[in-house]
Order: structure tokens, then sequence, then C-alpha cells
């Protein structure tokens, strides 16, 4: 494929998101599919929901006008499992639904592409790279739906990560890779016009899962099927560093403080930051910067020498960690009392 080829994918998934939004908005508010103020929730009004469709249907339809993508081994597999999980999303978006339930749907999706081919292939024996792999698919799929918290954080992130696999798969000779990361990227900058800085609806459950089985796969094809450990293996966790650091930070702190780490709550990473005096919005852009230098370090990982690679690596799991350090002395209980707060 051509780098013409690989933008106009971005382009296709873009513009189909981006005009189908609004249509989906309408169709929400009638099919009474509204995000209503809980108390683990930071909007103020009902919010249409719905906006997974439009993200799913952008990343369809700009991969199915590209033969070269569907001629990938795992492609049929992962619109598969995309289906699955936009069809657990929308139940969930709409009735709510038992963890375990979701759980086994991420399970049957990771399934599907596992059967399909796509599995690490680093860890030396097979059994273990297929457990790895689940444990992947399934735990960036959930990271992306707890990380969707805060007006444009998930459709943000997913796709910076998204640019971030393309040009690594480019760098690669992965064309094709190339071209579907930017596929996922485009849908997710089409719907983020309309989440962020204010949102007039939220993607749900539908979204967010589709999103983060999408990236755990791109992370598989982009870096992680060889037969060696190389450096470069840590070059998918940097580009996803940071769903995964608050996704750890959440889980230890609920841990620590004897609550499930399924239940919702106001203590992520970026209501810790609106806790410390950031608006929401500048919250969630300073989340974009962090994940903007995660991605540039897992590129200079992947051009330079070994010893300075792992120095970048040890560099940014240190910062990282004291990062989550601070943010966890943040008393996240006073979230909505504090004055400001709630401000966009």
């Amino acid at each position: 494929m051509s780098l013409a080829q690989i933008i106009d994918t971005f382009l296709i998934a873009f513009i189909v998101s981006y005009l189908l939004t609004p249509f989906v908005r309408v169709l929400a508010v009638k099919l009474d599919y509204l995000d209503h103020p809980k108390n683990n929730k930071v909007h103020a009004h009902p919010t249409p929901l719905l906006g997974g469709l439009s993200i799913f249907a952008g990343f369809v339809v700009a991969v199915l006008t590209k033969s070269k993508i569907m001629a990938m081994p795992s492609m049929q597999a992962m619109f598969l499992g995309v289906f699955i999980l936009l069809i657990i999303g929308l139940i969930d978006d709409k009735m709510g639904m038992m963890p375990n339930i979701k759980l086994l749907g991420q399970f049957l999706a990771a399934m599907v592409l596992v059967k399909s081919g796509l599995c690490i292939s680093f860890m030396g024996n097979y059994y273990i790279n297929i457990l790895v792999t689940y444990i992947w698919i399934i735990g960036i799929t959930n990271s992306f739906n707890l990380l969707d918290n805060m007006n444009g954080l998930s459709a943000g992130l997913a796709a910076i990560a998204a640019i971030f696999f393309a040009i690594i798969a480019y760098l690669n000779g992965q064309f094709a890779v190339a071209a579907l990361s930017l596929a996922l990227a485009g849908c997710s900058l089409g719907f983020l016009r309309y989440n962020f800085p204010r949102a007039s609806l939220f993607m749900g459950d539908s979204g967010s899962l589709v999103l983060g089985y999408v990236l755990s796969a791109l992370a598989i094809m982009s870096g992680w099927q060889v037969p060696v450990i190389t450096i470069s293996v840590a070059v998918p966790l940097l580009v996803l560093g940071y769903p995964i650091f608050d996704t750890t930070l959440v889980s230890v702190m609920r841990v620590l403080e004897r609550r499930s780490v399924f239940q919702g709550g106001k203590d992520h990473s970026s209501h810790r930051l609106a806790l410390l005096g950031f608006k929401r919005y500048k919250a969630v852009l300073a989340i974009y910067g962090i994940c903007l230098l995660l991605g540039i370090t897992a590129i200079i990982v992947l051009k330079t020498s070994v010893i300075y690679g792992i120095c970048m690596i040890l560099f940014a799991v240190i910062v990282m960690i004291g990062f989550g350090v601070r943010l966890s002395f943040v008393d996240t209980r006073s979230f909505g009392r504090k004055k400001g707060i709630n401000e966009i």
C-alpha cells in the first residue's frame, strides 16, 4: 500500500464517523440511550450515548474499502470480535450488565482473535504465549472501558496510540497494519469533535470496549509477533503506557481501600488531576501530553541502541511510578465538593 492509500483510510474513517455522529445522537435520544448523572459520574445532565456506533461504522467502512487490510489473516476474526463487544456494550449501556457477563464477552472476543492465529510468540512456551495474549487483550479492552470517565479521554488516547502504532508499523514495512491503525485513529477523532471539550454525547461501553480491543490487537500485530525477545517488545507497552498506568493505579488503590476493582468511582488519574487544581479539559490535555511523550519514547526505543533504549524505558517507568505515587495521596472523596471541580 502506498502512503496515500494509508492516509486515505484515515480520511474515510474520520469523515464517516464525523458525519454520522449527529444522527447517532438523535437516535440515542429517541431510543432513550441516555447516561444519567450518578454518584460515580462527573456530568451534571443526562447525555446521549451510542457514540460507539459512529466509531464502529467509521472503522468498518474504512477497512472494507481496502482489500489489502481485509486480506490480513486475522481481519475477519477482528471484525467478529468487534461486533461481539459492540453488542455487549450496547446492552450494558441500555440496561447494565454484571461484570462477570461482560468479562465473558471479552473472553469470547479475545478467543476469536487467538483462534485466528493472532498471538504473541516471544515467551518461549506455547501455552504461556496463549495465556499472556488473553490477559493482554482483555486487560487493554478493560483499561479503555475504565478510562472513559471524562470528556474526550478515551477517544483522544485511542487516537494518539493508534497514530503511534501506524508510525511503528510503517517503519517496519507493515503497511496494511499502518492503514488499519489510522482507520482507528480516524474514527476516534471524528467522534472526538462532539465529545471534547464539551460532550454532546458519550461513546458508551459500545465505543470504549471496541477501541481497547482493536488497540490490543494492533499492539500484537505491530510489535509482538516475533520469536525472540528484544528491546522492541517494550514499544507497545510504552504506546499504551497511560491506560495501563491508570488501570494499575485505580486497581491498587481500590485493593488497598478494600473496595471492588470493578466498582465505578471518581478515583481515576483524571479525577485526581482535577482535584490537584486542573480544570477537567486541562486534565485531559495533560494526559494527552503524557501519552504523546510515551509514544515518542517508544519510537526512540525502536530506532536506538539497546543500552540507550533500556535507559529510556527505565526512565519512563520511574517517572510514571513517581507520578502514580503523587496521585495516590490525593483524597478522591472530596471530588464534587471541592470548589470549581465540576468546571469543564
